[in-house]
C-alpha cells in the first residue's frame, strides 16, 4: 500500500481521494511502522442493522459494513463511513461478529480506489460527497468524470402534472 497514491492534491481538501480517508491512514500506519503490511479492509457480511446476510457487491456505497482493521487479526478496527465523514474515528471491537463473516477485500479495494477514487463510494454518480467542484467535465448533454472516466448522457424528460380541480357548470 503506497498512500502517497492516495493522496489528494491539496492539504485538507478531497478531490479524487479523500482527505479524511488518506489523513486517518497516514496517522495510523506512522503509530507502528508495521501496520502498513498488517492493515486489511474486510466488507462485513453481517448487517449493522438488522443482522441480515448482505453479499458483497462492487457498490460500496454502503460504506457502513467496510471495516478497516489496522492489525489485520480481525479482532478491533474502524467503520469506513465514521473515517469519511470525521476522519478520525474510535476502534470497535470486531468481537461481536464471526470471523467468516468478514471478508478480506484489501486487495481489490486499493486497486480500485487508486484508479476511480471516491468513485468507489459514489458508483451512480449522484453527487452527494463534498469537494466535487471539478468532477465532472460538461460537453453538451454529456459529462465525464474526471475520477473515473467514466461517460454520463443527460435526458431532457417531459414532466406532466396532472390537476384535478372541481368545475360547477
Amino acid at each position: 500500500m503506497n498512500l502517497g497514491k492516495i493522496k489528494p492534491k491539496v492539504k485538507g481538501e478531497s478531490n479524487k481521494y479523500s482527505w479524511n480517508l488518506y489523513k486517518f491512514l497516514s496517522k495510523i500506519v506512522k503509530k507502528n511502522e508495521y501496520i502498513d503490511s498488517q492493515l486489511r479492509i474486510y466488507w462485513n457480511h453481517h448487517s449493522r442493522w438488522d443482522g441480515e446476510h448482505l453479499p458483497f457487491n462492487t457498490d460500496l456505497s454502503n460504506g457502513m459494513q467496510i471495516i478497516i482493521d489496522p492489525y489485520g487479526n480481525k479482532s478491533s478496527g474502524y467503520f469506513m463511513n465514521t473515517v469519511l465523514r470525521k476522519g478520525n474515528c474510535e476502534l470497535y471491537s470486531l468481537c461481536v461478529w464471526k470471523k467468516e463473516d468478514l471478508l478480506d477485500i484489501t486487495d481489490w479495494f486499493f486497486d480500485e480506489y487508486e484508479k476511480i477514487g471516491r468513485c468507489i463510494f459514489d458508483p451512480d454518480h449522484n453527487g452527494w460527497m463534498l469537494g466535487t467542484d471539478g468532477r465532472y467535465t460538461y460537453v453538451n448533454n454529456t459529462r465525464k468524470c474526471n475520477w473515473c472516466g467514466q461517460w454520463h448522457h443527460r435526458e431532457i424528460v417531459k414532466k406532466v402534472k396532472i390537476e384535478r380541480i372541481s368545475v360547477w357548470e
